[in-house]
This record gives C-alpha cells, sequence and structure tokens, in this order.
C-alpha cells in the first residue's frame, strides 16, 4: 500500500481537497489529516487522523518486542547453559522467561512509541506546529 502525504495552508483547501476526494469515490476512512486545530478539522467535516497515524506506537512496540525476544533468548540460554539460580532452569521456565521479557519489551517500546511522532510525518512537523493541514 502507497501513502502520499500532502501539505495545504488553510481548512479550506484542505476541505476543498477533501471534497475532491470525496467526489473520486474515496470515502473517509482512506485518508486522514493531520493538524493542531482538530476543532477546526471537526467544524469543517474533514477526517482527521487517529493516535495510531499521529504516533509511533505500533512501530516502537514491534522494535520493543523484537529486542525483548533477543533479550529473552539470551536470557533463558545463559540460564539453560549454567547453574546460576542453584540448578538448571527447565524448558518451560526459559519458554517463560522469554515470553515474559518480549511482553515486557513490548510494553516498554509502545510506551516510548506513544511520546514518539509517528517517522512518516516528521518531515511535516515544522509544518504542522506552524499551524498548516
Amino acid at each position: 500500500m502507497k501513502r502520499l502525504y500532502y501539505l495545504t495552508d488553510t481548512i479550506d483547501s484542505t476541505e476543498n481537497v477533501s471534497n475532491d476526494l470525496h467526489a473520486a469515490g474515496i470515502d473517509d476512512w482512506h485518508f486522514h489529516v493531520l493538524s493542531k486545530d482538530e476543532a477546526g478539522l471537526y467544524t469543517h467535516h474533514v477526517h482527521s487522523a487517529n493516535w495510531f497515524q499521529e504516533y509511533d506506537l505500533l512501530r516502537c512496540a514491534l522494535r520493543g518486542a523484537l529486542f525483548g525476544f533477543i533479550a529473552g533468548m539470551l536470557i533463558a540460554a545463559i540460564l539453560g547453559a549454567t547453574d546460576v539460580l542453584g540448578a538448571r532452569v527447565s524448558t518451560l521456565g526459559a519458554v517463560f522467561t522469554v515470553l515474559i521479557l518480549t511482553m515486557f519489551g513490548t510494553w516498554v517500546g509502545g510506551l516510548a512509541g506513544l511520546q514518539t511522532e509517528n517517522h512518516n510525518v516528521k518531515d511535516f512537523h515544522d509544518a504542522l506546529a506552524a499551524g498548516k493541514y
């Protein structure tokens, strides 16, 4: 799926683009508008972006899951190969270790993603902060 990003200066031009897209048969679920003026988008009936499109939640959560999985595999391998805890860890204990660290990594990555601007719209940060759409 290809995404196209456009920048407009005013809410009126944004509304005109929205109307043109509707006339071409594209519904609201296929385009989203990012803006600091959420109330203006609502009053002009323009579909605003949700927080999945504003923040990098999914990308950071997947990265956290990957790092947590790798860390869990390494720790499980160390616990399985040595007697660190006084006895060797069983297979079930190793799987539990990997599972817990993967979930923890996903959680930490998701929290980081809620504080990170979406990587696709970083180039437009200054323009959006200046009030563009």
